[in-house]
């Protein structure tokens, strides 16, 4: 795992507070991750499946149900095709 601190200013930080907002992501970390594997799915550097299997190693260390993971998981995949 990595960890990144990293300072959003302007429509970055705008971005990352309206996902939250809008529910897109729980939290900024959180939204960061979605658009990191959105990128990656948009650039052609990760396929369906592998954002799939990415979100539920993601998850596995959480304590959301299995029906909260489905569930994020296929809110994941909406996000990915806007």
């Amino acid at each position: 795992m990595s960890s990144v601190t990293a300072k959003f200013r302007g429509i970055p930080e705008e971005i990352l507070d309206k996902m939250v907002e809008c529910g897109i992501a729980e939290t900024k970390s959180e939204a960061i991750r979605v658009a990191i594997l959105n990128f990656g799915i948009e650039m052609g550097l990760l396929s369906e499946p592998g954002l799939i299997k990415s979100l539920r190693e993601q998850l596995a260390g959480s304590k959301k149900s299995q029906g909260k993971v489905a569930e994020e998981i296929e809110r994941a995949k909406i996000e990915s095709v806007r």
